[in-house]
């Protein structure tokens, strides 16, 4: 585990628990990721899927690692889901200043109807000419993004 240490990693708490240096409970491990329960849950069987690389945005993830941490969540999530008889999941994970850990993690956590837990969605209703306008410049986006790849072939 030595390697994956680095000096920004000293005051990340995810870090230290993938280090064994705080307590956490533990429901799953493997070369790549832990699973732990969530200290503060939303429901009961609030887990959290973390990556032992400290990589602290989505983006950094890379892809190997990523398909790890959703295997996991699937099969922790479908279990904690059938254990708690829930109506449901939700899985979600957050980046920039919206984190609360500098250290990519996944939420998973049981739903159940009338359980409280709001998304609350900003009131914006885009007409079709913006949704298409938005649609243009990300479709433009990857495009190129295409051409620079095919041309470095």
């Amino acid at each position: 585990m030595g390697g994956l240490i680095n000096i920004m990693n000293l005051t990340c708490i995810f870090c230290s628990i993938i280090q064994k240096d705080i307590p956490s409970h533990i429901l799953y491990e493997d070369e790549k990721v832990i699973c732990i329960l969530d200290k503060y849950p939303i429901s009961k069987g609030h887990f959290l899927v973390i990556p032992k690389k400290h990589l602290e945005e989505f983006y950094e993830v890379d892809d190997e690692t990523l398909a790890s941490v959703m295997k996991v969540a699937k099969n922790i999530g479908y279990k904690v889901a059938q254990l708690y008889n829930a109506d449901g999941m939700t899985f979600m994970q957050n980046n920039g200043v919206f984190k609360d850990v500098p250290h990519y993690h996944l939420h998973g956590f049981p739903r159940f109807k009338n359980d409280g837990f709001k998304w609350i969605e900003p009131n914006y209703e885009p007409t079709e000419e913006e949704l298409y306008e938005t649609f243009q410049s990300i479709n433009n986006l990857f495009f190129n993004i295409f051409l620079i790849a095919f041309a470095n072939l």
